[in-house]
């Protein structure tokens, strides 16, 4: 097995350049970095981790923190940050919640997280006890929240404006002359859902159009709880002709059960979704909702936690504004419409 040595002989470098080389400490020429690379290739050299570890005092490694592996929005996140850190030589660990909503549980899973060691953590939680974890747990790594906003600062935060999104809801529902406007949220002790509720409820009020409370139902982002809400909804027996859904999976849940009993969509009731992942375009009908930048969101916080925790200076993306994505589970509605 090849050792550094080997490395530096067949190189025609010092053993002090390979190390640097492969610390990333250090300057090294451009020359000597493709020698080393193409000594490395052909020894089939491959650095022993756990060493460079101890002499770097760096793993490598960046832990995400989620409540959940399921949903193609989490999956979208972890596809971009994995990615992202591959690129710079950098490794993920994953700590999944489960679905735990208490603080002591939280709190352990960011714990193990710090034993492992990693060199910084994204923490995807729309929970608002996150903030109050966070004031008796102060991590050693850098941290970064994903989808929370957080006084911590722009640096260690990066979220959507869900208010905004809400109030685009509202505004393309109303645009195409629903009156009778039901909702649908996710669990109201998250952040986001909290925020794109209000944005909702306080456009509809601007434009004089208050929701029945009959037709505003709490709900979760899984599939089994969005049909569990559309049914509760339907069970109440009050007339709505439009939907709006706190995220797509619910809406596809409720595309569903509207058409089984036979509603056509959306000439009886129109269902606008909220994310635009990927499987928003071809549901039956094709379901109109708010796109959020989600990709741009976990590349944003992907390069900071890299920036903060390897003194990188990797360009942080801005992120999209919320937008209204017409498709054919609504009535058409003008093109303007916006958060303004």
């Amino acid at each position: 097995m090849a050792t550094i040595k080997d490395v530096a002989k067949l190189a025609q470098v010092g053993v002090g350049t390979v190390s640097r080389y492969l610390s990333g400490r250090g300057g090294v020429s451009e020359k000597s970095e493709l020698k080393v690379r193409e000594a490395m290739r052909q020894l089939n050299y491959r650095p022993n981790s756990l060493a460079r570890a101890l002499s770097t005092q760096r793993s490598n490694l960046i832990g995400l923190w989620l409540p959940s592996l399921s949903g193609p929005f989490y999956q979208q996140l972890i596809e971009v940050i994995e990615y992202e850190l591959r690129q710079h030589g950098k490794h993920l660990i994953l700590a999944n919640v489960g679905g735990a909503c208490c603080r002591e549980i939280y709190r352990r899973h960011l714990e193990d997280l710090i034993h492992r060691d990693c060199d910084g953590i994204l923490m995807a939680c729309p929970e608002l006890l996150v903030d109050d974890m966070l004031q008796t747990q102060q991590p050693s790594p850098p941290l970064i929240l994903i989808n929370h906003a957080s006084d911590r600062g722009a640096n260690h935060s990066f979220s959507v404006d869900h208010y905004a999104g809400g109030r685009i809801a509202a505004q393309s529902l109303l645009a195409a002359g629903h009156q009778r406007i039901a909702c649908i949220s996710g669990r109201l002790s998250a952040q986001d859902a909290q925020l794109r509720q209000r944005g909702f409820l306080d456009e509809l009020a601007r434009q004089g159009q208050p929701i029945d409370p009959d037709l505003l139902i709490d709900g979760r982002y899984d599939f089994a709880g969005g049909r569990l809400a559309v049914q509760h909804l339907l069970s109440k027996g009050r007339h709505f002709d439009a939907l709006f859904c706190g995220n797509d999976k619910v809406a596809l849940v409720a595309l569903s059960e509207l058409q089984a009993r036979g509603l056509r969509i959306p000439e009886d009731v129109a269902v606008l979704g909220y994310d635009d992942v990927d499987f928003a375009a071809v549901s039956s009908p094709p379901l109109s909702t708010i796109a959020i930048p989600i990709e741009q969101m976990a590349l944003a916080a992907s390069r900071q936690v890299l920036n903060l925790a390897y003194q990188l200076e990797l360009p942080i993306p801005e992120l999209a504004p919320p937008r209204y994505v017409a498709r054919h589970s609504t009535r058409p509605a003008p093109d303007n419409v916006t958060s303004n």
